[in-house]
């Protein structure tokens, strides 16, 4: 039997942070692995955490200290990439987090 949610993984938290893009860096060009220590990071923090706790409220300050560590932002930097990292802590608990629903392909009407 398998677990809902599953529990995060790398590969997937990566897809999320890639997409969501919070600096824009790789929107201005940069190697698509441009996030990869924040990714790592991330991943570090919330592997252990139980469904319940896989949050937006929960995600939110783990994933501003990952961008401070990283980034070295200052409280204005920290604020310009607020609603980016919102966005992505929603994304994270969306697909983990207890209200993560199985995602399921429908046909398409022909």
């Amino acid at each position: 039997m398998s677990i809902w949610p599953p529990p995060p993984d790398l590969e997937s938290i990566r897809e999320l942070v890639r997409s969501a893009d919070p600096e824009g860096h790789i929107a201005e060009g940069s190697p698509a692995d441009e996030y990869e220590p924040e990714e790592e990071a991330i991943f570090a923090a919330i592997a252990h955490l139980k469904i319940s706790e896989i949050t937006a409220a929960t995600l939110q300050p783990i994933l501003e200290q990952v961008w401070r560590n990283s980034f070295s932002h200052d409280d204005e930097a920290a604020a310009n990439s607020r609603p980016a990292l919102q966005s992505l802590a929603q994304q994270i608990a969306h697909f983990f987090g207890p209200e993560a629903q199985p995602q399921v392909r429908t046909k398409v009407d022909q």
